[in-house]
Order: C-alpha cells, then sequence, then structure tokens
C-alpha cells in the first residue's frame, strides 16, 4: 500500500495535508491514540518542511510518501530546496541532540522505530519515519521451554536425530512463530537482523516477497532448518542468510539443500545474482557458499558486534564479527568499466577474476557535478553506521567525510562501511580522498545499487587481530590480509 501527495510550501496547503494523512492512517491496523500520536508527528515533519526547506519568499514542492509493506511502515517528507548537511543532521538525529524539539519527543515517547535524515544533494533531503506495526516478538508469545537454547558446552553432544527424509520447500505462514523459535534457541536474541524474533513480520516479509524463506521440516512436522533470500539491496541481487539448523539435525546437508532452493527461488525472482555474509567465527557457512558456486568478493570487517552468539560453536567472541562476502551469478555477467583508485586495480582486477566477470579500469576523473547525493544509515544496536553515495560531486568527499566523523563521534558507531558507484568516472578520486581520512579498501559489491557495482571502503575505532578471523578458501585469506594491511596503512596517516 503506498499513498503520494505532492504540494507547494505554502501554509494554507497544510489542512488539505492533515486531511491526507489522517485519512491514509486509518488504513493500517494501528490503534486510534496511536495513529493520531503519528498522524501529529508526520504533520509535525511537514510544517517543518513547509517552513524551512526554501528560502524565505520561495515557492517549492514538498511530497508525503506513505508507505507500508509486509508490516513496516515507511512515511518520507521530501523536499527540492536548499541542499543541507544531512550527514550532519543525521549524526545530531541519532545522538540526540537534534534541533528539533517535535523530533526529540517523538524519539522519547517511542512513537517510531528510525529515524533518518536522506541527502539528494541539490535535490533536497527527506525525512525518513519508520514503524514496524508487528510488534509481537517470540520471547512474549511463547514458553521459556519453547525457547531453551542449547548450551554450547552441551551441543556438541545433543543426541542426533534418527536418519529421516526432510522435505525442503518454502515457508507456510503458519511456521512462522517456529522459525523464530529455532533463530532464538540458536542465536539467543543475539542475531544481528531482530526482524527474526517477530513471527508476524517473517510471515507479512515473506507474503510480499520482501524475504524469501526456505524450510527444512523434519518427519515429525517440526521446522529443522530455515535459511531465507533477503531483498535488502537496492540492485537486482538478495542476500542468502538468516540460516540455522537444528543440532539434533546438524550434518545431513540441509543448507545445501535449502540454498539449491532458495537459488531456483532467486532466479523466478529475476535477479542478477545472490550474496552472502559467511561469518569468520567458523568456516562452515562459507564451504556451502563455495559449494554452491559462491565467489569471494570482499571481506566485510567488524560487521557484527562481539556480543553476537553462535551456540554449539563459539559463545565468547575475541573481537567484533567479521564476513567474508561471496557473491554468486544467476546468469552471464556483462563487461563493464570501472573507475577503481590505482592502488587497488590489481586487486579488483584479482577479484573479478575470481567472480569470473570480464572488466576495465578507466582513469581518475575528479567529480564534475556540483554536488553529489548519498544516504546515512546508523544500526545502533550493532554500532554499525553505513554510508551509500548515489552521485558523486564536488561535495561528496566533504559531506561522507563529515558524516563518517559524525557516525562514530556523536552516534558511537564502531565500525563505518562507505560504498561508491563504481561506475562513476569520480569514483576513484573520491575513495583517494576518503582513504586519508581512514577507510581502507574492503572489496567490491556486485550490482549491490541501481547504478551497477560498489566500490566498499570501511572505518574501523579499534583494530582488528588476524587470528580470530577464519577463512576456508586461499583468495578470501588474501582478501582479508589486504583489508588488514590496508587499515594498518590508512590509520598510519591518521
Amino acid at each position: 500500500m503506498q499513498f503520494e501527495l505532492s504540494f507547494d510550501n505554502e501554509p494554507a496547503a497544510l489542512a488539505s495535508v492533515q486531511a491526507f494523512t489522517e485519512a491514509a492512517l486509518r488504513q493500517l491496523p494501528l490503534p486510534a491514540d496511536e495513529a493520531q500520536q503519528f498522524g501529529d508527528l508526520v504533520m509535525a515533519a511537514v510544517n517543518d518542511a513547509v517552513a524551512h526547506a526554501y528560502p524565505q519568499g520561495e515557492t517549492g514542492a514538498v511530497k508525503l510518501v506513505i508507505r507500508e509493506a509486509a508490516g513496516k511502515l515507511e512515511i518520507r517528507v521530501r523536499d527540492f530546496g536548499l541542499p543541507q548537511a544531512v550527514g550532519q543532521m543525521e549524526t545530531r538525529l541519532q545522538s540526540g541532540e537534534s534541533l528539533r524539539a517535535w523530533l526529540r519527543s517523538a524519539q522519547q515517547a517511542d512513537l517510531v522505530d528510525e529515524i533518518h535524515w536522506l541527502a539528494f544533494g541539490p535535490q533536497g533531503k527527506a525525512l525518513q519515519l519508520v514503524k514496524w506495526l508487528h510488534k509481537a516478538s517470540v520471547v512474549e508469545s511463547v514458553s521459556a521451554a519453547a525457547l531453551a537454547p542449547t548450551p554450547a558446552s552441551a551441543a556438541a553432544t545433543v543426541p542426533l536425530a534418527p536418519p529421516q527424509q526432510y522435505a525442503v520447500r518454502r515457508l507456510l505462514p503458519a511456521e512462522a512463530t517456529q522459525v523464530s523459535q529455532l533463530m532464538y534457541r540458536t542465536y539467543g536474541n543475539t542475531y544481528f537482523n531482530a526482524d527474526v524474533y517477530y513471527p508476524e513480520r517473517i510471515a507479512s516479509q515473506n507474503q510480499e516477497q520482501e524475504v524469501v524463506s526456505v524450510v527444512a521440516v523434519a518427519a515429525d512436522g517440526r521446522i529443522a532448518a530455515h535459511c531465507a533470500l533477503e531483498r535488502n539491496q537496492q540492485g537486482q541481487v538478495a542476500e542468502i542468510g538468516q540460516a540455522a539448523v537444528d543440532p539434533a539435525h546438524r550434518g545431513r546437508g540441509l543448507l545445501d539443500r535449502m540454498k539449491a532452493v532458495l537459488e531456483n527461488e532467486a532466479q523466478t525472482l529475476g535477479l542478477v545474482g545472490w550474496y552472502a555474509d559467511a561469518v569468520t567465527v567458523h568456516t562452515f557457512t562459507q564451504q556451502s557458499d563455495a559449494h554452491h558456486g559462491g565467489h569471494v568478493c570482499g571481506v566485510d570487517l567488524a560487521v557484527s558486534p562481539q556480543s553476537e552468539s553462535f551456540r554449539g560453536i563459539a559463545r565468547q567472541l575475541p573481537q567484533r564479527v567479521s564476513c567474508v562476502l561471496y557473491f554468486r551469478w544467476l546468469g552471464d555477467p556483462r563487461p563493464r568499466t570501472l573507475f577503481v583508485p590505482p592502488r587497488h586495480q590489481a586487486i579488483a582486477a584479482a577479484i573479478y577474476d575470481n567472480l569470473q566477470a570480464p572488466v576495465e579500469f578507466g582513469p581518475l576523473t575528479a567529480p564534475s557535478a556540483e554536488h553529489g547525493t548519498h544516504a546515512v544509515k546508523l544500526s545502533a544496536g550493532k554500532a554499525l553506521g553505513k554510508i551509500r553515495a548515489g552521485a558523486l560531486g564536488r561535495d561528496s568527499v566533504y559531506a561522507i567525510r563529515h558524516g563518517v566523523r559524525g557516525l562514530v563521534e556523536q552516534s558511537r558507531a564502531e565500525v563505518v562501511v562507505v560504498e561508491l558507484p563504481l561506475a562513476d568516472p569520480a569514483c576513484g578520486h573520491v575513495a583517494e580522498q576518503l582513504e586519508a581520512d581512514g577507510l581502507g579498501f574492503t572489496g567490491i559489491g556486485p550490482h549491490f545499487s541501481p547504478q551497477g557495482d560498489v566500490l566498499k571502503l570501511t572505518y574501523l575505532v579499534s583494530p582488528l587481530e588476524r587470528d580470530p578471523i577464519k577463512t576456508f578458501e586461499p583468495f578470501a585469506a588474501r582478501l582479508v590480509e589486504y583489508a588488514l594491511a590496508e587499515q594498518t596503512r590508512v590509520r598510519a596517516g591518521l
């Protein structure tokens, strides 16, 4: 469901906008008092845009978008006015120092789950409000016995279930609670994607095909394993994740069988490929990704908290969790011309050779446009910041640099990942400038954006040790060592 309303920044339009907002929110399963409060918040954002988005006396457009999908309500109040330092606005917002009192009150009243400023460069900015309509956690709705974890010390001695036939198929809506239970028993409450603990979200996301869940069903009808495609990138790719196998059913190839089914689902959806972030706490997932045709293309350093738990494998971790990024084409990759800093062209060529994708490198070019675009996002629970550039302009280095600093210094992010569009001729130039601020090369994200592949750079607050990072393939080991060496190099220049 999606509603859109465009209007001029005239106070006379506010009454009509309010009527539109109230009518749209009535279509959603919100209690009347909560809908009223949320509507007041939306109108406060609209009033703010009308009053401040454009210079005094200038007429301009404002757009209100209300979108609900899979239980996720997203509202954007978009203007096309004065360029702003949106990265700084975002970090002030996430640190609770927003200059807007109505934003502070919304956060304090727990009206919304996420609030972000989005940058569109010369095309203005947007305030994004996200609210989950599904709030029933499996922890609150299921008995403690059903959620009893298998202690790490005992997982290796859990009796295996008798040999049996497993049905590997798409998840049924009624089975969503079992999936949440399985995820909790496997990871406790530490899994980085909190959606897995909300059965209604799992069912709704599958209905909307934002997530495609596949399960292995044991002979007794219970869920023995789960894995899913997650449509969490803007490009034509999906992540294979949310993998969990009950200890009593491990060692029977269930993860491989589920991934084979998911690959067929990805082809049905018309995707270019799938990718997977395989943890380096162990190599089991890396082996499975490689077995299914995944090719290493990057290293996501320290993207999950040290507190994440891997029951039956590792309970206490020596540092934040890094992942090896695998990618699998579902068709023949097209040739591409990309713009990589000369220092990294040899490793980038090796990555594309490993991906079996033909590539040429273009020369470094300074941005020609005045303004670039980028979006800033903070995952507070993971202490992870992300900045994705859409287009690059002469202000991109400044804007991204300040976004990184704000995420680290004000929002307490321990890691910030920056993604730059590799097809933009200014990519290499911007990347070199950002390295002076401590951002190091970590790999390639094929088709991660509508513009194509992205160059991944990472800023770490604390350095990582090599020994805890376990790799399965020699090329993965090579990329880990390259990425860690780059961190040492760029940090030395700070």
